[in-house]
Formats: C-alpha cells, structure tokens, sequence
C-alpha cells in the first residue's frame, strides 16, 4: 500500500510528461497544418492500415501461444484464448506508459486464465520481444542496405545500424552464455534461497522457460518467420498511412522507421503511443525531407490505429475474457514425453 501511491504518481507523472511534450511539439509544428493535413487523409487507406497492424497483433499472439504450449504440460492453450490475453492486455497497458505495463497485463491475465504459471508466461512473454527486437532489426538492416544502395541514406541515420548490429548480436549471445552456464545459475539461485525462501523455485522455472527453444527443441526458423511476417504487415501499416497523408517514400524508409519505433517506445515517455514517438517520427522523416507536420500527421494516425484496436480487438476481448474468468472450464490434461533438461529437473520438480 506504501508504493501504490508513488507508483501511482509516477505514472501520471509520466503521462503528464508524454501530453506536455506532445503539446508542445505539435505547436511548433503548426496546429493547423496538422489537423488540414488529418483532414485530407484518405480514409480507405488508414482502415486498411489498422487492419495490418491488428495482423501483426494475431502473429505475435500465435508466437506466444507456440511459447506457452512448448513451457506448460498440464493443460491444453487453444489460440483463442492466447489472442484474448493478447489484445485485452493491450486494451489495459493503452494508457499506461511504455510497452513494459502492457507485457505485464498480458502476464497478468494468461497467470489467472492457466490458474498459476507465474514463470512460464513471463518468460514467454520476455521471450515474444526478444524475437520482435531480433527480427526487427534484422528487417532494419536490410531496410538501411536498400537505401545505402540506392544512395538514399541519410548521414545522420547511418549510425542506427550499430544499434541493430548490438541488438542482433547481444541477444544470441546472451541466450547462448545462459544455456551453458544454467549450471552456475542454478547455483547462484540455490545460494540465493538461503536468503528468500521459496523464490529460487520461481527463478529456476523462468530460468528453464527462457531456454524453450533448448530443452523443448523448437525451430526457431518458424518463430523467426511468423514475426518477419507480423512487423512487415507493420511496415505495410507505415506506408499504407504514408501515403494516406501524401507522404511518398521507398518502403525502405519504413523497414528502418518500423524497429527504430519498437525502441523508442521502451522509453516510458508515451502514453498510447502519443508522446516520445511523435519526436522520434518527426525526427527520422526530416532526414528524408519530409515537413514536420506531414511527419506530425502520419505518428498521430499510427496512434489512433493502435487505439482503434485498443478500442474494438481489446475492448471485445476483455469482455469476452471477463465473462470467461467467471465461467472457467476445466482444461483436458495433456502429457507430454519432453526430453531431460539436465540440471533443471532438480529444481523444478
């Protein structure tokens, strides 16, 4: 009860912050050059464009689905339901900042419809942005080759690529020294219960669903796959809502807009995707000669996209979710033979 109140203050604080500098970007851009240009937007276009950004949505709820069924034994997690966590964890995590609130309602949410696998779901959740940074960046770096290629990179967005290169490269190792020093882990927990009883127990599990794609033997080629798939239908949202307001760029300049979007909003300076991502937009565009209320205008569409969603996919599915919790069904049990995890077994028994 001590920290509600800061943290609750700290979030309005956030918010606060993210409406200020919203505010204030957009009356140095010129308040009436954005709304004539929202105006004029072509509104086939923009419903086009919410329909891939709920595609990429449904592919990174079916990665999660795939995660969860490959970490849980003890019951069967039909998609459906996976897809009603997903966007009414969304529709909770719109108004509060940064991408990390959101991931935690998500948890939230798949821990009281499974009835426990506190470890599981937040381990599949951390793992589900692991690949969204991991092929974002991979789609980034290719969007930066075309335009080196086709002399159309700006000087000041070369450097971006050392953030993709640090991502791609920190992220495998990082997985890679955790599976052959889970050993040294283990260790390291079991000291650590001698302090908190009962939260080594916890920590070796996320520990062993973090390594899924060791101990379960999943292709990460397929996971790989269904997420290029997902933030391309993104990219496609960008420039569908590009050309909604006549902003005419190679679809390259999107690939690159798309990770560099992902990152930004990391930053707890937003709140539904209005505040932090406006600047980093108008920043991005202006290297390519884009006017900064053309740049406004496309940031904020992409906002009211992702509300529109919020609004509809996540309103109806914390309904349809609210009305499940009360009525639970019994899962069919399903076993599975998976194969000796080694040194986890002694832990998570």
């Amino acid at each position: 009860m001590k920290n509600a109140l800061p943290q609750t203050a700290r979030r309005l604080l956030r918010a606060l912050v993210a409406l200020v500098l919203v505010a204030w970007l957009a009356d140095r851009v010129g308040v009436d050059a954005i709304a004539e240009e929202l105006a004029s937007a072509r509104m086939g276009l923009i419903v086009l464009a919410t329909l891939l950004l709920a595609a990429d949505g449904f592919s990174k709820a079916w990665n999660w689905q795939q995660l969860l069924a490959k970490n849980i034994d003890d019951q069967r997690i039909p998609y459906w339901r996976v897809i009603i966590w997903f966007f009414a964890g969304g529709f909770l995590g719109a108004v509060v900042p940064s991408s990390a609130s959101t991931d935690a309602c998500r948890v939230v949410l798949a821990v009281r419809g499974l009835g426990g696998h506190a470890a599981a779901c937040t381990a599949s959740i951390v793992t589900l942005n692991a690949l969204g940074w991991f092929t974002g960046c991979l789609i980034g770096i290719a969007g930066l080759g075309i335009l080196v290629l086709d002399n159309r990179l700006p000087r000041l967005l070369a450097p971006v690529i050392l953030v993709f290169l640090g991502t791609l490269t920190v992220l495998p190792v990082a997985y890679a020294l955790l599976a052959s020093k889970r050993g040294n882990v283990l260790t390291a927990l079991a000291r650590l219960a001698r302090r908190w009883q009962g939260l080594h127990h916890g920590l070796a599990k996320f520990v062993e669903a973090l390594l899924v794609f060791e101990h379960a033997h999943v292709r990460f080629p397929a996971f790989l796959l269904v997420a290029a798939t997902g933030l391309l239908a993104q990219t496609g949202m960008f420039a569908l809502t590009a050309e909604a307001v006549g902003i005419e760029l190679p679809f390259a300049v999107w690939m690159v807009l798309v990770p560099l979007t992902r990152i930004v909003a990391l930053i707890p300076v937003s709140i539904a995707d209005f505040g932090l991502i406006q600047a980093a937009h108008v920043w991005a565009l202006s290297l390519f000669g884009v006017p900064a209320w053309d740049s406004f205008a496309l940031s904020t569409l992409f906002a009211i996209e992702g509300l529109l969603i919020h609004s509809s996919l996540g309103v109806g599915a914390f309904l349809v979710g609210g009305r499940w919790s009360r009525n639970p069904r019994p899962a069919p049990l399903r076993k599975r033979n998976r194969p000796p995890s080694g040194q986890f077994s002694a832990w998570t028994e």
